[in-house]
């Protein structure tokens, strides 16, 4: 399920599968949206929807068959998610991730679902993108290019970066696991100038994102 008029729009303008659109007359006389609906009351709307504050529209999408699989190691740049819990969390670095080019996002299995309402949401229409790749992180990541963005390492303005590269993200709580510390070859830190004891999850992915990328493109 698909919430926002931003998010709905995507989907209907992509290839992927709508089964419906439901929406609010409330909505559809506001929006005027380009797309058809289905009207149910906002009772129902407040049932169907995650959100405290129902957006108003919703579009039933069936999950692309090929969503979770294969991945190609020679993009220049992929993300490597290890433990990311919160929906919201990670629908904003998917969006992230979309704006950065990257488009394979590799998920460890405790990672919450790409697919929930609320982690949708958040990516704005970057799920549409974005390949996400759920799996054992440690088969995925041995033996590669793996960058291990944590509180201490090599300062990462100024490392040079060999491609392809992986980034791996840790949690917020526990960082990166233990278990997967010897698949990385190098840990990089976002030097800190201030007191905060760390750095939001999405706002590091992006941060080092931001370097990685622009270190391969040459700008």
């Amino acid at each position: 399920m698909v919430e926002g008029r931003k998010a709905v729009s995507e989907v209907f303008h992509s290839d992927m599968e709508v089964v419906t659109i439901l929406a609010t007359k409330a909505f559809q006389e506001k929006e005027k949206p380009p797309f058809g609906c289905d009207i149910i009351s906002e009772t129902e709307m407040k049932k169907l929807s995650s959100f405290t504050t129902p957006p108003g529209v919703v579009a039933i999408v069936k999950i692309p068959e090929n969503a979770s699989g294969s991945v190609d190691f020679n993009a220049p740049v992929i993300l490597a998610l290890d433990g990311i819990s919160d929906p919201g969390n990670l629908g904003t670095i998917i969006r992230t991730a979309d704006w950065y080019g990257v488009s394979h996002v590799l998920l460890s299995e405790n990672c919450t679902d790409f697919y929930n309402p609320k982690c949708l949401a958040a990516t704005m229409g970057s799920f549409i993108r974005v390949k996400p790749v759920y799996g054992d992180l440690k088969k995925l990541l041995t033996g590669k290019n793996v960058y291990g963005c944590y509180l201490t390492g090599e300062n990462m303005h100024i490392h040079t970066f060999r491609y392809p590269a992986i980034l791996l993200i840790g949690s917020e709580s526990h960082g990166i696991s233990a278990d997967l510390a010897d698949c990385v070859k190098t840990r990089v830190t976002i030097p800190a100038y201030g007191q905060a004891e760390s750095l939001n999850a999405g706002i590091a992915a992006a941060v080092v994102l931001d370097r990685m990328v622009s270190g391969h493109t040459g700008i």
